[in-house]
């Protein structure tokens, strides 16, 4: 689901499909589904809610703050999927998701910090999608990276393969990481609580 804070990106996000429009009124976080007590929920637990449900972008007001560009959940993906063209042939999807492990070489991990090279991301991910699609039997793939401050337990990585039969997706599942971790222009810091470290696997 794409994301947009900004006034002229608004026209653009309106002709992406099913779109929702999200607000912060002091201690209410008002969409098109519902409202919501800021003391109770968060905006990522409303934009989780709002791709779970199928929309395509939203339209961010009062919430300066949040950076995201794009924003997925597992169930997007897996729903994007399922309606792409060629899945009527299809009975399997294979999923792998990567998560921020508390202990990392034997130290307490503080958090990850994700950074990309924005110029080439979007690039690079489309071709590695397109090398997972060249696999015999596979039709579709989606992959999500999350960027910014992430916190042990919270979800880095989506990678969704749809394919005739599970044999079809179990390769390219398992070498979709590789891919991702030579060819994807992201970096990662990783922040200890005695210290930290840049990481980039390519």
């Amino acid at each position: 689901m794409g994301k947009d804070t900004e006034k002229g990106g608004e026209a653009e996000c309106m002709a992406s499909g099913r779109v929702a429009i999200v607000e912060r009124d002091g201690e209410l976080i008002k969409t098109d589904v519902g409202t919501f007590k800021a003391d109770r929920v968060n905006l990522k637990n409303v934009l989780d809610f709002l791709a779970d449900l199928g929309y395509d972008c939203a339209i961010l007001k009062g919430f300066d703050d949040f950076e995201a560009s794009e924003w997925e959940t597992l169930k997007s993906l897996v729903e994007k999927v399922k309606r792409s063209e060629g899945s009527e042939r299809c009975g399997a999807i294979g999923i792998f998701v990567g998560f921020v492990r508390k202990i990392s070489d034997g130290k307490e991990v503080e958090r990850l910090e994700y950074e990309k090279y924005d110029e080439l991301y979007t690039e690079k991910l489309i071709d590695i999608e397109e090398k997972l699609k060249s696999y015999p039997g596979v039709v579709e793939v989606k992959i999500h990276h999350r960027d910014g401050i992430l916190k042990p337990g919270e979800d880095i990585v989506y990678v969704v393969i749809m394919g005739g039969h599970r044999k079809d997706v179990w390769k390219p599942l398992e070498d979709s990481m590789e891919l991702i971790k030579k060819e994807l222009p992201i970096w990662k810091k990783e922040v200890f609580t005695d210290g930290e470290h840049w990481v980039h696997d390519g």
